[in-house]
């Protein structure tokens, strides 16, 4: 699904022209989910993810997602039809219809992808990975990815208004600690220094996932580079979490709603909120801490006011954080 487009003009910007597009593809974020079942302690971000996957799939159906590792370079060769002209319709469509075009490609396109992965496939091969995705879909992500759909395209439009404000270098440059934006190219650090020439680059594309820290993926065809930035997941625990009480505690009361409700249109003070809602400005004070100590508002001086604010992040995550805990 496309999130959006950018053409960077922030001023001084290292990417200043340059194209940038943004998506998210529920079949690349479900092979990035089959990815890290074939090595589960290398994930440490989705160690908790992986014991509740433990619990609820069958562990036969594990272990044809793992015996296809050495084929699929751990199920990443498949994530090249999410980005790889012409077969990059995919990424736009949901999971279901995804792998039926992928069944569609016959085997020359298959032995195309994975031949510049320095891989091999056959037709049987081919009819395997289908048949093992489908499974995997069928009896688990198909309920994960509505969860995890509406999260990331949130957060990646966040991520496309911070290109626009910022340029795509200087928003780009936290995606991993490997990956550098210097004044003249970006640099890849993997076995060796890579090195991207914005002159040689038409367009950068981006795409978020929730599986593959600490991975830091990147591809790079036809002048066009390929980002994914990593979205962390949230730790498990046996009981509730305090924060994630306290977090629904702060949405337990009309009045805290309706304070939300108003920040999220524009951040305000403790003034103006009891005009705006005709009460007390102890009684806003007295909503506010509630909902700061929840994690849902953050505040900031700004001369003589506390000026608050919803969290964005919180918001976002509300819904898949109450999942993960009763998951």
């Amino acid at each position: 699904m496309k999130i959006g487009i950018c053409n960077d003009r922030t001023e001084e910007s290292w990417t200043f022209g340059i194209n940038g597009e943004i998506f998210f593809s529920p079949l690349f974020e479900m092979f990035a989910a089959m990815h890290v079942i074939c090595n589960p302690e290398h994930h440490i971000g989705s160690l908790d993810w992986w014991k509740r996957v433990k619990r609820q799939v069958d562990e036969s159906l594990l272990d044809d997602v793992k015996a296809l590792s050495d084929l699929t370079m751990q199920w990443l060769v498949p994530c090249d039809f999410v980005i790889t002209s012409p077969y990059n319709e995919i990424r736009d469509m949901d999971i279901e219809e995804a792998l039926r075009t992928l069944e569609s490609y016959n085997i020359r396109h298959w032995k195309k992808i994975f031949g510049d992965n320095n891989c091999s496939i056959s037709l049987s091969e081919k009819n395997r990975i289908i048949e093992i995705s489908r499974s995997f879909y069928d009896v688990y992500f198909k309920q994960e990815i509505m969860i995890i759909e509406p999260i990331m395209t949130s957060a990646l439009r966040k991520v496309l208004i911070d290109w626009e404000k910022e340029g795509i270098a200087k928003a780009s440059s936290s995606i991993h600690e490997r990956l550098k934006f210097t004044k003249n190219d970006i640099i890849f650090y993997k076995d060796k220094e890579y090195h991207y020439k914005y002159n040689d680059l038409n367009k950068i594309y981006l795409t978020g996932s929730t599986f593959l820290s600490p991975h830091l993926i990147m591809g790079y065809r036809d002048k066009a580079l390929l980002l994914v930035r990593y979205f962390g997941r949230i730790k498990e625990s046996t009981l509730p979490p305090k924060d994630l009480v306290g977090l629904y505690k702060g949405l337990a009361d009309g009045t805290r709603l309706q304070i939300l409700r108003c920040l999220k249109h524009m951040p305000d003070s403790t003034q103006h909120l009891s005009v705006k809602l005709g009460i007390t400005e102890a009684a806003v004070s007295k909503q506010l801490k509630v909902l700061s100590e929840a994690g849902l508002v953050t505040k900031a001086r700004k001369g003589n006011y506390m000026i608050y604010a919803v969290d964005e992040k919180a918001l976002d995550f509300l819904t898949y954080r109450i999942y993960e805990y009763l998951m």
